[in-house]
């Protein structure tokens, strides 16, 4: 019973996490770059119940002559990781000049404002009281790019050049966007406000211009939506609450024999 009990509880912190995966997966459904998450399980260790002092019946396989190993007996499940799933997500078209979708492979970088680099799938820019380009947050790109006063539009190119037409009415490239790659894009650590930390599990950011190496290019007035399936995460969502409920069903089983074994009357 007591067994049970634990693996039961087991079950729960299991189930709740992914219960709280899909429920954010969810919830950022309209979020734009947004990379749903997801967990993988791990049942616990095993253990012959035989050596335990456990009865367990013995069976013969068929054609052998002695019987096979005891049963083992399991523990339970835990959450081997939570995982985030960097497919690409579709383009939904904004018409709108600072915004940028990275269509293949890439991160944009912005700075911090402790001077840490953070990278980001979510290419919806604004401009400063300064003039460069940041994002929603207010965290400037790097490498900077500064649009001088009175410019009239603003194109972003497919390979990641920045043009204006100035006050003079004249064309005039102001800076070049670059795509960040990792090796391990999986390792990478959220931070928060759709943006991620390299780490050492994800390694290095090697530096390429769009359309170069493993980058992907840009599409102006674009913006990537999130990779979260709605079907997907509530099937998800609804699994995981089943499973949930079975689990304190074995809980509250085992808690009903616990309490006739305590009641017994000689």
């Amino acid at each position: 019973m007591l067994r049970a009990l634990s693996t039961g509880a087991a079950g729960l912190t299991a189930q709740q996490i992914r219960l709280d995966t899909c429920a954010n997966n969810l919830a950022n459904i309209n979020t734009y770059g947004y990379k749903k998450q997801g967990v993988s399980f791990a049942d616990l260790l095993y253990q012959e119940m035989g050596r335990e002092g456990i009865p367990a019946e013995r069976l013969t396989p068929p054609g052998a002559n002695t019987p096979g190993p005891t049963p083992p007996e399991g523990s339970g499940v835990r959450v081997a990781a939570v995982s985030r799933d960097f497919r690409p997500g579709g383009l939904v078209r904004t018409n709108r000049p600072l915004d940028v979708a990275i269509q293949g492979e890439g991160f944009l970088r912005v700075l911090l404002p402790g001077g840490e680099y953070a990278y980001t799938r979510a290419g919806r820019l604004t401009v400063d009281t300064d003039g460069r380009l940041v994002t929603l947050q207010g965290y400037p790109l790097e490498p900077e790019i500064i649009l001088p006063p009175g410019y009239q539009s603003v194109t972003l190119h497919s390979d990641g050049r920045v043009t204006i037409i100035n006050s003079d009415r004249q064309q005039e490239e102001v800076g070049r966007l670059a795509l960040y790659s990792f090796t391990n894009p999986a390792g990478l650590a959220a931070r928060g406000e759709n943006l991620y930390l390299a780490t050492a599990a994800s390694g290095e950011a090697a530096e390429y211009y769009p359309g170069t190496g493993s980058a992907g290019t840009l599409i102006q007035g674009c913006l990537e939506a999130s990779n979260a399936d709605l079907t997907t995460e509530l099937t998800g969502l609804i699994e995981a609450q089943r499973a949930y409920q079975m689990d304190l069903r074995v809980i509250s089983s085992a808690d009903e024999m616990w309490s006739m074994a305590n009641n017994l009357r000689k």
